[in-house]
């Protein structure tokens, strides 16, 4: 496997690609999750950006929103 330069992660297809995860933090609970970069190409394809504020459009957190409080306060971490 051979790197390109300037290396970006902008898609998830490329974040898949080039074989690292993706983490997100709940500011609200502080819950952590390690997210299935796979599942989420399936998902939401590979050309779905995979910046921060693409992100917070489609990741909310389950407890938070089972519980009624603010679900989409979720800040990406890279692995």
């Amino acid at each position: 496997m051979t790197t390109k330069f300037p290396f970006t992660e902008d898609t998830l297809g490329k974040k898949l690609e080039a074989g690292t995860g993706l983490s997100v933090d709940c500011l609200t609970c502080r819950r952590k999750a390690v997210l299935d970069v796979a599942e989420l190409v399936k998902r939401f394809g590979p050309d779905q950006p995979c910046l921060h504020w693409d992100l917070l459009k489609i990741l909310y957190c389950h407890e938070c929103r089972g519980a009624g409080r603010d679900d989409r306060n979720s800040l990406r971490t890279m692995r």
